[in-house]
């Protein structure tokens, strides 16, 4: 990818400074610099010299800056002082005492009577801090991030494999390789920059693209030599039948598999049941296009695979994404340049959270039911092990399925707006209302604002100083370009604060979280990492401003980072290193450490089999359609950033259903017009596009929209994938109708024109808006 400087200013002539930071509004970690002025943001500019994207900038990079200008900013705290009361200002010393106190008399009640939901957009420095509070002070399992609704199963589908989390590629393998499979993954909308750079590396090599999902997206439009246009909810069978072809073929690569690997004898008599013809039936793909993929996959050496939400957001998801890394250790195509799986992130710091403790994992990647790993955890925290009750992390549905039992009575949401995010909105809004609601987020009109017993405003993205660690391990320093609005306080030092007046202590009595700024929790981080596989014990903030973004492992060994994992083919499963013992990909039981002792590979990488089921909750007469949600390239998450954006939310301002053009036919409905969705759970109405991105049966709505009947987390379950407890959102059965006959708004008619291919250029490579200067080439 050639280096090209994409500029967005909001003024004219020069800022006063340019601070370096990155881009958090997807999970590439595109290098900026931000343009300050008169102590405001105006503006970015693409960092050219940046490993990840050499100062290309998608249009959510370009323009998401806005947000932090909005009029709708917090700026003091609020609480309210009994149920059905307004919110009202108070000083951050009355809220905090009002924290304190609900927060101690709902532990009196138990420690797993609290509950935090946190969020992929904070720094390492703040979830290392959070995750080290809650499970090192509070001692709950009851803390997740908002990660697990976009990408839980990258960790674990890695776990089932290779024994740890941890991508295995890079972005460096992306620009070697000869064939890019893309699984569930519409880079061309998720990650433009990253997109530009696939196509790129295409070019160069004379590559070849593999889309494997069930609408025709712009990647497919723009990119894709194969599309394996296959039924929602077969991502395991599609899997098990190309594995089936590269072992009934003679594609695998049998003394790798005999030197590196286990279970190959069980995998190839489960596969063997999922010949072409039958794989065909099941995802309705021609059995041609099935056997190229199989070759192409089974004859090329440098392959890079990438795994996202079309994958990850099923109750097969763990198996499915599994499978894709079975597929590379079975042709032995990883380790090395060009070659391995890269199962992706959806938030900038969705890595962090993982890697730090504050979601469904403990620090470093450590498995809570070893006792030498949580021995050296206490060792590094100073606690007392025989006070220390490590327990396996529940996830977001799991605490609010206890929620609504009446076990847990107080929550603490951060940085994220469940209230729109959540599956089956109108359930989780009921739950949501019966607690005790902390809410910290930089928007007093983020939908979940208006549940809160008490408001933390917070700073945001260039309000703050810390790290964030993007998909392909790289990890970025977000310096602090301008101060926070009014009062309102960055997360770490809101939880330095909390720690204090809770009063959590190490084993010497003093205070468990000593930090006094970001780079002091920065440094406790690095020795807590150091040994395990997100080694960050020789990486400082000198290092990462000095080559743009530093990849882990980062030690000794990699003083400068790691381009790609394994590249000894010794892989995390022994039996004191590995973060999870296994579980069973259908029912979700979990191996025991005695049950480990019996596989225990030492070394080598797991294959494991499964077999296809069908999704739960099919359509039926009442409701014949399968609901799909998604993104758009416009819109990160629920818009509270991205929607104020004049140049974004212009071109996508409300939601919209794709209906291929035979069911819309039948319905007789037509562009434009108004078009209502109702489920068991609840009703949604849009515009119609009718266009043959969805298959017919098939439809889709983006998620990104609000709360009430603009939104298609109406329609969601809390049904979920029995490992990752990923909710399955791409598959809900639904009814259509039209309301009205309507005429398509020129916003419409542009999205449509997209959607159909009409435009092959890159949407990073597009003006978006005036204000957009591309004349700066390199």
């Amino acid at each position: 990818m050639q280096p090209r400087i994409d500029t967005n200013l909001g003024i004219q002539g020069e800022p006063d400074a340019w601070v370096h930071s990155a881009c958090i509004l997807c999970s590439n970690g595109c290098g900026v610099d931000i343009a300050v002025k008169d102590g405001r943001i105006v503006g970015v500019r693409g960092t050219a010299d940046h490993p990840v994207n050499f100062g290309h900038l998608g249009p959510k990079g370009e323009h998401g800056w806005v947000a932090n200008n909005s009029k709708r900013r917090g700026t003091t705290p609020l609480i309210r002082r009994r149920k059905g009361a307004s919110l009202e200002p108070a000083s951050w010393a009355e809220a905090m005492d009002f924290f304190t106190e609900k927060f101690k008399a709902a532990w009196q009640q138990g420690h797993e009577n609290l509950a935090c939901y946190n969020s992929g957009q904070l720094t390492i420095e703040e979830l290392y801090t959070l995750g080290k509070l809650w499970r090192g002070g509070l001692q709950s399992s009851n803390i997740d991030g908002n990660t697990r609704l976009c990408t839980a199963t990258s960790a674990t589908g890695l776990m089932a494999n290779f024994g740890v989390d941890g991508p295995v590629a890079s972005y460096v393998d992306v620009d070697q390789a000869d064939l890019l499979c893309l699984y569930g993954h519409n880079v061309a909308e998720a990650q433009t920059v990253l997109w530009e750079r696939m196509l790129a590396a295409k070019g160069k090599n004379g590559g070849r693209i593999i889309v494997a999902d069930p609408r025709r997206t712009p990647t497919v439009r723009q990119g894709a030599d194969l599309h394996l246009h296959l039924r929602a909810g077969t991502n395991v069978a599609l899997m098990n039948g190309i594995i089936h072809l590269l072992i009934v073929r003679g594609w695998v690569n049998r003394d790798f598999i005999a030197r590196y690997t286990v279970g190959f004898e069980q995998l190839d008599a489960v596969t063997r049941e999922y010949p072409p013809a039958r794989v065909a039936e099941i995802c309705d793909v021609s059995q041609r296009d099935l056997e190229i993929a199989a070759e192409w996959i089974g004859t090329t050496p440098r392959m890079v695979s990438t795994v996202l939400q079309g994958f990850y957001q099923s109750v097969e998801a763990t198996a499915s994404s599994s499978l894709v890394n079975t597929v590379h250790l079975l042709t032995g195509v990883i380790g090395r340049p060009g070659a391995g799986p890269l199962l992706m992130a959806g938030q900038p710091a969705a890595m962090c959270n993982r890697e730090a403790g504050a979601g469904g994992s403990y620090p470093g990647y450590r498995n809570p039911h070893s006792e030498a790993q949580m021995r050296e955890l206490c060792e590094r925290w100073n606690l007392d092990f025989d006070k220390f009750h490590p327990e396996a992390p529940k996830d977001i549905l799991l605490m609010m399925e206890t929620a609504e039992r009446g076990e847990i009575e107080f929550m603490w949401v951060i940085g994220t707006n469940p209230l729109v995010s959540l599956p089956d909105q109108n359930r989780s809004e009921r739950i949501l209302r019966r607690l005790f609601l902390v809410v910290q987020d930089p928007f007093l009109d983020a939908e979940t604002v208006d549940l809160a017993d008490i408001y933390f405003p917070a700073a945001m993205w260039g309000e703050k100083m810390g790290c964030v660690t993007n998909a392909d391990r790289s990890v970025n320093l977000l310096l602090k370009a301008v101060d926070p609005p009014g009062e309102a306080r960055s997360d770490f030092e809101i939880f330095v604060e909390v720690a204090n007046r809770l009063g959590f202590k190490d084993r010497d009595g003093a205070s468990l979280i000593p930090f006094k700024e970001p780079r002091d929790a920065f440094e406790e981080w690095r020795k807590v990492s150091q040994g395990r596989p997100c080694d960050y014990s020789g990486m400082n903030y000198e290092l990462i401003l000095q080559m743009g973004a530093v990849r882990w492992p980062c030690n000794e060994q990699h003083p400068r980072g790691s381009e790609r994992l394994y590249e000894d083919l010794t892989f995390w499963t022994g039996i004191d290193e590995c973060e999870s013992y296994g579980a069973d990909f259908l029912t979700g039981n979990q191996n025991t450490r005695h049950d480990y002792e019996r596989i225990d590979p030492k070394g080598k990488a797991f294959l494991k089999p499964v077999h296809w089921r069908r999704q739960p909750n099919p359509p039926s007469g009442d409701y014949p359609f399968v609901l799909i949600t998604g993104r758009v390239v416009y819109h990160f998450h629920t818009r509270t950033k991205t929607g104020r954006s004049v140049a974004l939310n212009e071109r996508a301002p409300h939601p919209y259903v794709e209906m291929h053009p035979a069911d819309a036919a039948r319905l007789e409905i037509a562009l434009g017009d108004l078009v209502e969705i109702t489920s068991p759970n609840g009703r949604w109405e849009g515009v119609a596009m009718v266009v043959d991105t969805v298959r017919p049966g098939e439809v889709f709505v983006p998620f990104h929209y609000g709360h009430g009947s603009q939104s298609a987390n109406q329609h969601t379950w809390y049904a979920r994938d029995p490992i990752s407890h990923q909710p399955q959102l791409k598959s809900s059965p639904v009814a259509v109708r039209r309301l009205s006959f309507g005429q398509p708004e020129p916003w419409l008619l542009a999205r449509l024109a997209e959607l159909n291919g009409e435009s092959t250029q890159p949407f990073a490579a597009r003006e978006f808006g005036g204000t957009v200067n591309r004349a700066v080439q390199l």
